[in-house]
């Protein structure tokens, strides 16, 4: 049987934000009043959120739903949360976000808008299984590998490649060798990022200590995009002295999840979240 699913409007989610004065992920996208607005206004949208929260029954009297309560503080506040930004051409875009619930997971859900300033509902549900990093590389779906080598490059050389071309035009092989790269991680990279892109998604992690009052942001993003030849990964990390480097690798799920737990036990380690 499904997950129950609450709906939260962006009205409601600003109702909640200023009842318990938080700030959600910043992937979540809140309706948050302009600062121009007068104080009726900010009632008036304060008064809708809790109208709609009482109309699900989320909200009776000023008792609120106990889940949705721990949703929300756990969203602002998250013991881990892997964050995961997708933007498609064949399918919805949207924002998600996955945050430890004991041994469960809360998944909040928003899909892009056909404008930017278009606001839609924050879905949130409990998964009981896989974790925020098993739900995040599920909601992803099947990634099927590219037919291709995996090339770790230089940073610099690669964002000179982008320069070039679009400083005049060079064909992508020519502008990777151009910048000091090799010719076959050329090939590879020229393959990679020439190919028709379906969609790409960027993946974040980042945890709240309670002791100090603060949040642990991992320094490195992983990146995913599918093409018409297959999926890959890509990341910037830097090296032991100092160099940033571009490492591309085909995509599947396991080595997506690897590369998320990685990325988990890696802000894990540091001191301030011990």
């Amino acid at each position: 049987m499904a997950a129950p699913q609450i709906v939260l409007p962006p009205a409601a989610a600003y109702y909640l934000c200023s009842r318990f004065d938080l700030m959600l992920h910043p992937l979540l996208r809140v309706g948050w009043m302009p600062v121009e607005a007068t104080e009726q206004q900010q009632r008036q949208a304060l008064d809708r959120g809790r109208q709609q929260l009482a109309q699900q029954g989320l909200l009776q009297h000023e008792d609120l739903d106990p889940f949705l309560e721990d949703a929300i503080h756990l969203l602002a506040r998250p013991p881990l949360a892997v964050g995961l930004a997708v933007h498609s051409r064949e399918g919805e875009s949207y924002n998600a976000v996955f945050v430890e619930y004991g041994r469960a997971t809360i998944q909040a859900y928003q899909a892009d808008g056909e404008q930017a300033t278009e606001l839609q509902n924050i879905l949130i549900t409990r998964q009981e299984y896989g974790g925020p990093v098993g739900n995040a590389a599920n909601l992803v779906g099947q990634l099927t590998p590219a037919r291709s080598a995996s090339v770790s490059v230089p940073a610099d050389y690669f964002d000179q490649a982008r320069e070039r071309l679009r400083g005049n035009g060079a064909g992508l092989i020519a502008a990777f060798t151009s910048s000091g790269i090799r010719s076959n991680d050329a090939k590879t990279l020229a393959e990679a990022y020439g190919s028709k892109r379906l969609r790409e998604g960027v993946f974040s992690v980042r945890a709240y200590d309670q002791k100090i009052r603060k949040t642990n942001k991992h320094p490195v993003k992983l990146q995913f995009m599918t093409t018409e030849n297959g999926s890959y990964l890509v990341q910037r990390k830097p090296s032991g002295d100092g160099r940033e480097w571009l490492n591309l690798v085909p995509a599947d799920n396991r080595r997506l999840t690897a590369a998320l737990n990685e990325m988990v036990q890696a802000l894990r380690s540091v001191p301030a979240y011990r």
